[in-house]
């Protein structure tokens, strides 16, 4: 029988090697100073229930396989094809419950790695907890990118704007993203991870807002050089460029704006962008202060939801965020996403 007082992990949980070597390490840390530590015993209890879900989801029957009941019966395709004809509106109805509980299992491993960082600074102390900060910030982190990617998928498979193949692959993709229970973005688009695990280093400067410095700096920290290829190749769009540089900025396009016309009627030569209202550039990893999870939700969200209320009021600007632009591009020309 197992102690209550030990930490286990069960094979079909979502944690992988090395996510498991970090919740062992905090949990040792914590015991060593107090056996009964009430913090030890949450994080078992946590790491149970969260074992307990994904074998919930293993459950359910696979997406890719047929499933057949009376006269209905529904395979890959049938169901690729329903999900890239709905819309945002009816999208999530017409998702199968397992890849419903895929979301619910991202998001609940979002909260547990909240949790832990909450729980190795009360338990160990702040000096104490730096050891093991920066290692739940990248779990965190990574989960964030899988549930982000899944958000920028639906986006462009529920957009009737965007052609029927593509809408597949991007089903095909959230498919295979939502049906495994310890999937990561690195596992299906490692382009987007590397992108954003070097967005989170780049200092944003302003100067004169062309986005240069930052851009170089962005490569410099490890993006996949792709990611910038496909916005800045020679036929890329108005839209795209402007999206790029919300991407790089952190600010949307309307923000932008409104500094580049303050430069104008001071004469600047540069500009510092740390007079905007509005700062949603994440911070970096070593940055421990705050919540990494709210930061970077800020610094997708809000250019997303801007980005989707230009393009439902035919308003100028880019209608999509660089991310999204980047993803349908590389539906259009690769097709790897879309292989199990």
């Amino acid at each position: 029988m197992n102690s209550p007082d030990a930490l286990h992990f069960i094979e079909a949980g979502p944690f992988d090697e090395m996510e498991q070597a970090t919740i062992r390490a905090v949990h040792g840390a914590i015991t060593d100073l107090d056996p009964a530590s009430p913090f030890a015993g949450t994080l078992r209890r946590n790491v149970m229930l969260i074992s307990e879900l994904s074998e919930l989801l293993s459950r359910y029957p696979s997406v890719f396989d047929t499933q057949s009941l009376g006269k209905r019966q529904r395979s890959l395709d049938s169901l690729i094809e329903m999900l890239s004809r709905a819309d945002l509106s009816n999208f999530e109805v017409f998702l199968p419950t397992r890849s419903l509980l895929g979301r619910t299992l991202i998001m609940a491993e979002m909260n547990f790695y909240r949790f832990l960082r909450f729980v190795s600074t009360e338990a160990l102390g702040e000096e104490r907890a730096q050891e093991f900060l920066p290692r739940t910030d990248e779990h965190l982190c990574h989960c964030i990118y899988t549930r982000l990617a899944g958000d920028l998928l639906t986006s462009i498979s529920s957009d009737s704007s965007i052609a029927a193949e593509i809408r597949r692959r991007a089903v095909l993709s959230l498919l295979h993203v939502r049906e495994q229970v310890a999937v990561r973005i690195a596992d299906f688009m490692p382009l987007l991870q590397a992108t954003w695990d070097a967005r989170r280093n780049v200092v944003v400067a302003g100067g004169t807002l062309m986005g240069t410095a930052e851009m170089f700096q962005l490569l410099e920290r490890g993006c996949d050089g792709r990611f910038v290829d496909l916005l800045v190749r020679p036929d890329h769009t108005e839209n795209e460029a402007a999206a790029f540089r919300e991407f790089l900025f952190g600010v949307t396009t309307e923000e932008l704006s409104e500094l580049e016309m303050a430069q104008a009627e001071t004469a600047m030569q540069s500009a510092s962008i740390e007079g905007l209202s509005h700062m949603h550039t994440p911070p970096s990893l070593d940055d421990t202060v705050g919540d990494p999870t709210l930061a970077m939700f800020e610094f997708f969200l809000s250019r997303h939801l801007q980005a989707a209320a230009r393009r439902q009021g035919d308003l100028p600007g880019p209608k999509r965020t660089a991310e999204e632009y980047v993803m349908i591009q590389f539906l259009r020309t690769h097709d790897e996403l879309s292989r199990s």
